[in-house]
């Protein structure tokens, strides 16, 4: 007598091969779902990490300039609703009052020379100066504008964040109601020369499969310099 398998046996052996056969693909292919679903995730970790990083730099170099940083509000040269009117006696934007000491929405002048009158504080260019040649170097958003930041994965590119900063158009008078005082607030990509908003844009770039995959975008306004709050680790 020779030991065997039966039939059913059989059967079943086959049964089972066919059944891992069939798993196997699907393992392997949610598997790298999995790393592909890793990979973009820690390429959209590192856009939204940029977009902080510019987030926390001075709206503008200039904001630093004034004698009073805290109601440092920047003259555009355009005129608009948010535009700050130095000319006029306190010089404010609309909507800030001056009672005594108190002031808010302030848009103060700087001195050149003790001989010469006092000027405006203005906006900056959009790019970085002369003096900053890296991203160290760099003190406000718009320095940050047409750069390229890369995200490697052992060793290789597999991301390119794309930063992209302008000045936009702002709410004309149009939008301001005087009767209710209300401003309908309608944010514009469209580009100005200079402004109290600055339009940031960063896209995240599939260097592997060459396409956009995501991007963050935000508005951030000529609201003074943010002070610095002292703060403890309990």
């Amino acid at each position: 007598m020779k030991n065997s398998f039966s039939l059913i046996e059989l059967i079943f052996t086959i049964v089972i091969i066919a059944l891992i056969f069939t798993v196997i693909p699907k393992v392997m292919y949610s598997t790298n779902q999995t790393f592909e679903f890793i990979l973009k995730e820690n390429g959209i970790f590192n856009l939204m990490t940029k977009t902080i990083d510019i987030a926390n730099h001075a709206w503008d170099e200039n904001n630093t300039d004034s004698q009073d940083p805290q109601y440092n509000i920047l003259i555009t040269g355009n005129q608009n609703v948010l535009e700050c009117n130095s000319n006029q006696n306190p010089p404010i934007r609309v909507g800030g009052f001056y009672s005594g000491d108190k002031y808010s929405r302030i848009c103060p002048k700087k001195k050149i020379f003790l001989v010469l009158p006092l000027e405006d504080i203005t906006v900056s260019h959009i790019g970085p100066d002369k003096d900053e040649n890296s991203e160290e170097d760099y003190d406000d958003e718009d320095d940050f504008n047409n750069t390229t930041t890369n995200v490697t994965k052992n060793g290789q590119v597999r991301y390119k964040i794309y930063t992209t900063i302008s000045y936009v158009k702002e709410w004309s008078k149009d939008n301001y109601d005087t009767t209710n005082k209300a401003l309908t607030y309608q944010f514009s990509t469209d580009e100005e020369k200079k402004s109290n908003i600055k339009y940031i844009k960063l896209t995240l770039y599939d260097v592997k499969y060459d396409q956009n995959i995501s991007h963050a975008k935000y508005w951030s306004a000529n609201i003074g310099e943010i002070q610095e709050i002292e703060n403890e680790q309990w």
